[in-house]
């Protein structure tokens, strides 16, 4: 095909388009007039779940599941893992370990607890990557 020929049927072709479709697309309006960075820290602060460090903190230690271990592990450090299946390591400084199962409540709150630590870069464990500590 001609190159002429071609470039007058493509802005034929636009032509038609043109006339078809409207001039001004229509305008999107925005509900609220606040920024995305607003928007995440409303969600991020006024989360419902969303508990204190020591709060959570005095809630795993007081879980039944964990006052055993706890009492067998006094005076130790304590640091809790998350495992890629969503249960929780809870780790002693001497080595002795117990696994919370993620349908616990205390694998919850533990799961908060290392989360929260993490995101705001509290209790990280300095002896162990994505560790942070319970205890010590």
């Amino acid at each position: 095909m001609d190159p002429v020929i071609a470039t007058g049927l493509i802005n034929i072709g636009g032509n038609i388009l043109q006339k078809i479709l409207p001039s001004n697309p229509p305008s999107v309006e925005n509900s609220k007039s606040s920024s995305f960075e607003s928007n995440l820290q409303d969600i991020q602060g006024s989360s419902p779940t969303s508990k204190s460090l020591e709060t959570l903190r005095d809630e795993i230690t007081n879980s039944p599941e964990l006052k055993d271990f706890l009492s067998r592990n006094s005076g130790n450090e304590i640091s809790l893992d998350k495992l890629s299946d969503g249960s929780v390591r809870v780790l002693s400084s001497t080595g002795d370990f117990m696994t919370l199962r993620p349908e616990s409540p205390a694998c919850a709150n533990a799961n908060q607890f290392l989360a929260n630590s993490m995101s705001s870069g509290q209790n990280i464990n300095p002896g162990r990557e994505n560790s942070v500590m319970l205890i010590g």
